[in-house]
């Protein structure tokens, strides 16, 4: 696929993945459609895309509530005529033991990380079976491949990601859509410092840049139609963590 002028609808655009996404869709000269939950919190990563290339539209959208993504995708319909790729990269997983993940605090988990990813998919799949073209791309996790400490609720929406991506790479096969998943592991993004891990020394040299897995994104969807990658997992030839039983345990 020649991502010029093609339509590219990210998720999370505003920061992490999300956002080094979009950048990159932009400097292959797509047309970036940047879903974030706010356009004023997130007005200076549109500030930053738009300096690449001034063919972007912000759209602010609740991911976890399908009549709001249905909203979405209309704008960005309306804005374009057309979506060509969806890259899904929004989510939210803190770490959490089992005693402190609360109902709440898992369906806010599966919602924002599994959930929103079906919600697109199904709100761009009836665009993709009209035109019979179209690519998905999600990004997973390696906590969606192996377990981890504290991580019940995030480690559940991944695996589940992987699965649904599963299902959608067959059932989307039939009006030739590509639907691919990106699985990075430890990559540097505001989430550690967020969630009190800083992102310095050995920690920082052993993460993945944003950067490398915007660039895994735009390989796969480079690819010729003949081809399908189905998942590219993307790890740290080092453990950042190193010593540590998980990247959020003291010392």
């Amino acid at each position: 696929m020649d991502l010029k002028d093609k339509v590219v609808l990210v998720t999370g655009a505003a920061r992490g993945i999300g956002h080094a996404v979009a950048l990159r869709m932009a400097q292959e000269g797509a047309r970036v459609a940047m879903a974030v939950r706010s356009i004023e919190a997130a007005s200076g990563a549109i500030a930053r895309v738009k300096a690449v290339n001034s063919a972007v539209f912000p759209v602010e959208v609740d991911l976890t509530i399908g009549a709001r993504v249905e909203k979405m995708v209309a704008e960005v319909l309306a804005q374009y005529g057309t979506i060509d790729v969806l890259v899904n990269c929004a989510f939210w997983g803190p770490p959490a033991s089992l005693e402190a993940t609360t109902e709440d605090f898992w369906d806010k988990t599966i919602d924002s990380t599994l959930k929103s990813v079906y919600l697109c998919a199904r709100a761009v799949a009836p665009t993709f079976q009209a035109k019979c073209a179209g690519r998905i791309v999600t990004i997973g996790s390696l906590a969606g491949k192996i377990g981890e400490d504290n991580r019940t609720a995030y480690c559940a929406a991944k695996w589940g990601v992987e699965g649904l991506t599963a299902a959608l790479r067959i059932e989307m096969a039939k009006y030739d859509v590509h639907v691919h998943l990106i699985s990075p592991a430890a990559t540097a993004t505001p989430f550690w410092t967020t969630n009190n891990v800083a992102l310095e020394g050995q920690v920082l040299e052993r993460m993945i840049p944003a950067e490398t897995i915007a660039e895994a994104v735009v390989w796969v969807l480079k690819q010729p139609d003949q081809v399908i990658i189905p998942d590219v997992p993307v790890y740290n030839f080092r453990n950042p963590f190193e010593g540590k039983s998980s990247p959020f345990a003291d010392g």
